[in-house]
């Protein structure tokens, strides 16, 4: 059977014995699921759930110790209704529900007197109350309507009320994302969970992670409002049937998250805007079906700025519960109402599954807060900086292209765009969206608009000019130099898709291992250069263990500091690499070099280059193959740790790309230039 396009969750809320189960049943003529013992007890323990036609009810526990229950229950709901009881009126927890309903940003409700045929005369009094309790909420203008589950008064109007709600508006275009709060088996069906579907739609047979734990699964089959489905959209109670290699019942908790792979990225700290009671540092986290401990560190000052409505700006302010035991005239102070709001970094006791805009609720000892994560995955250093507040004041507003925009006006003018995107839920097509409407362009995984590129692109050049202007004689920059010269020093997968744009635009060259101008030349004199093609001959004769600066000079009959000269100025032109003093190779061979230690470390259990192995390829002596390896070193292609050296890939290309074999065998084959001094020794 289809399902109703309007089909809505309703969470119920109130305190303990107030009549909601009894009123869920009257509304489906649905017990709920209920355990042995709740039916023993007469109490709801844990979430029951029923369903009705275009409606789906979440029965949460009303008991102070099933608070957090409650929570799970209250994860992903439409509206809510909130029962109060006409003989006992607002109790202190009907206060807290309240309370939690506001912080999770719960817009649309309705609110139930029930048992008003046992306390008829009470009703206008506790609806007087309620108006109280709620006055500067969202739902300070919900209805408010006498019931009884056992006369049937009211229940109709009631039913009416709370279709005339209507769904909340859902990511379905996001990737899914479901919140578990049950996990059991069924015999011939096996392990399924079940849970609402925050975002996106779930289909049979679609591949998706357990979160955070990592473990991958298939969906079987699946129940959306309580009805086989072939799919299930956002919005929707899901019980999915789930298979998978490394799948266990103990394994899975409520809490988890049944999600897409993209979206699985665990973090034990979040960066949110919340409310605070005062004089809180250890407090139990909400968020989804998750219950974890945090702990709270203050980003700024707190301010009298207004606290937040669920779209994250300036909203109602907070709920006035001192009326009922949770306000701040209470003496002890325990139960202060929450300040306005502030940022905070939470440290989490464990991994969880969180996104931009997940609402979170903070509870210790009876004291309540909650608020909005702002960034799922912030940075460790420099989280009171200025730089980084302007960066969560932005991420403040829920319109991702707003957000986007104000964060490419700040400096350093771009962001990790997958980073952003996936915190924001956004699916391959909002991403481009966003982009466009931004504008945005997209620069591997960086995020700039035009002018930032525009003006990274002239950087570029002006410092490469500077630098051909104080270092004439030099061939140019090496890329790693050149991008800690530019303005906010783009990560190295963004230099290096700014580098290709630079180069494909002509407005600069690559020479080997340099970047240049392309008007730029480093030159030789006249004689240097018609000396240049022996020298070149006598190094490369021997590429891996060329002759040292002094036999050099002897060969070809040139005074050894005069020799020395030149080769330390083919060394800035970046024709020859000093190894070791006075220890000249060819540029090429050097990039040969690196890629033969990364051929060594490949094959290597350990993925370790040792002077052993290095030396065998080489052929050069142990000595020799040590100066090299401390080179490489040095200039940051390997990482040594005691005796054992791992190659950086990143670095790989430092001195440009190896020569082809055909041009490495030639030079092995030129004859070497031999001094006729040692000729004619060699002959006596």
């Amino acid at each position: 059977m289809a399902l109703h396009p309007r089909a809505m969750i309703i969470g119920t809320a109130g305190h303990v014995d107030h009549g909601k189960t009894r009123l869920v049943e009257a509304l489906t003529g649905v017990a709920g699921d209920r355990l042995a013992e709740e039916r023993r007890r007469g109490i709801t323990i844990d979430l029951g759930y029923a369903y009705a036609g275009e409606l789906g009810f979440i029965d949460v526990p009303g008991h102070e110790r099933f608070v957090h229950t409650m929570l799970a229950g209250s994860a992903g709901i439409d509206a809510a209704l909130l029962v109060v009881a006409a003989d006992d009126g607002v109790m202190p927890q009907t206060a807290e529900h309240a309370q939690i309903l506001d912080i999770l940003g719960i817009t649309s409700g309705v609110v139930a007197i029930t048992k008003a045929d046992l306390a008829p005369d009470r009703v206008p009094d506790v609806i007087a109350d309620v108006a109280a309790l709620l006055a500067g909420s969202a739902l300070a203008d919900a209805p408010v309507m006498p019931v009884s589950a056992f006369t049937g008064l009211g229940i109709e109007a009631l039913r009416a009320a709370l279709l005339a709600l209507g769904p909340a508006p859902r990511a379905v275009d996001g990737l899914p994302r479901l919140a578990v709060d049950r996990v059991f088996t069924l015999a011939g069906a096996g392990l399924v969970v079940t849970g609402t579907l925050m975002a996106g739609r779930i289909a049979v047979d679609d591949r998706l992670l357990l979160s955070p734990s990592g473990i991958e699964l298939r969906v079987r089959g699946l129940h959306a409002q309580n009805r086989p489905a072939g799919m299930a959209r956002a919005g929707q109670r899901v019980a999915l049937n789930i298979t998978g290699s490394r799948l266990a019942r103990e394994g899975i908790a409520r809490g988890d998250w049944v999600l897409h792979p993209d979206l699985h990225a665990p973090t034990a700290s979040l960066d949110a805007a919340v409310r605070l009671p005062p004089g809180v540092r250890q407090m139990h986290l909400h968020l989804g079906t998750a219950h974890v401990m945090a702990s709270v560190d203050f980003l700024e000052e707190r301010s009298g700025a207004p606290p937040l409505n669920p779209a994250g700006a300036a909203g109602p302010r907070p709920l006035d519960l001192s009326k009922w035991g949770l306000g701040s005239p209470d003496p002890s102070g325990l139960r202060a109402e929450p300040s306005p709001s502030c940022l905070v970094r939470l440290t989490l006791s464990r991994p969880i599954g969180a996104l931009a805009g997940d609402r979170l609720v903070l509870r210790e000892s009876g004291r309540i807060g909650g608020g909005t994560v702002l960034d799922p995955w912030p940075p460790r250093r420099g989280r009171r900086s200025p730089a980084r507040l302007a960066t969560l004041a932005a991420l403040r507003n829920p319109d991702p292209v707003v957000a986007l925009r104000d964060l490419l006006a700040q400096p350093p003018g771009w962001i990790a765009f997958p980073a952003f995107a996936r915190a924001r839920n956004l699916s391959r097509d909002q991403r481009g969206d966003v982009l466009a409407a931004v504008p945005g362009v997209l620069v591997a995984d960086l995020a700039l608009a035009p002018p930032t590129l525009g003006r990274l692109l002239r950087a570029m050049v002006e410092a490469l000019a500077a630098h051909h202007a104080a270092a004439p004689d030099q061939p140019g920059l090496q890329p790693e130099r050149l991008r800690l010269l530019l303005p906010g020093r783009p990560p190295p997968e963004g230099f290096r898709a700014l580098l290709d744009m630079a180069l494909r635009r002509h407005d600069l060259e690559q020479d080997g291992p340099w970047l240049r101008l392309p008007a730029h030349r480093a030159t030789l004199s006249p004689e240097e250069e018609r000396l240049w093609p022996r020298l070149r001959g006598l190094i490369a004769a021997e590429r891996f263990r060329p002759p040292r600066t002094r036999d050099l000079a002897g060969a070809l009959r040139v005074p050894e500091p005069r020799l020395r000269v030149i080769l330390k100025r083919l060394g800035r032109m970046g024709r020859v690499v000093e190894v070791a003093p006075d220890h000249f190779f060819l540029r090429e061979t050097v990039a040969e070099m690196a890629g033969i230690a990364a051929e060594i470390a490949a094959v290597e259990p350990r993925g370790v280059v040792t002077a052993a192995a290095l030396r065998d390829r080489l052929a050069n002596g142990r000595k020799v193959a040590i100066h090299i390896l401390e080179f490489f070193d040095r200039a940051g292609l390997t990482r040594r740790s005691g005796d054992e050296r791992r190659v950086r890939p990143d670095r790989i290309l430092l001195f440009g790309p190896p020569p082809r074999p055909e041009a490495a065998c030639a030079a092995v084959a030129r004859p070497a230039i031999v001094d006729p001094a040692r000729r004619t020794g060699a002959g006596r």
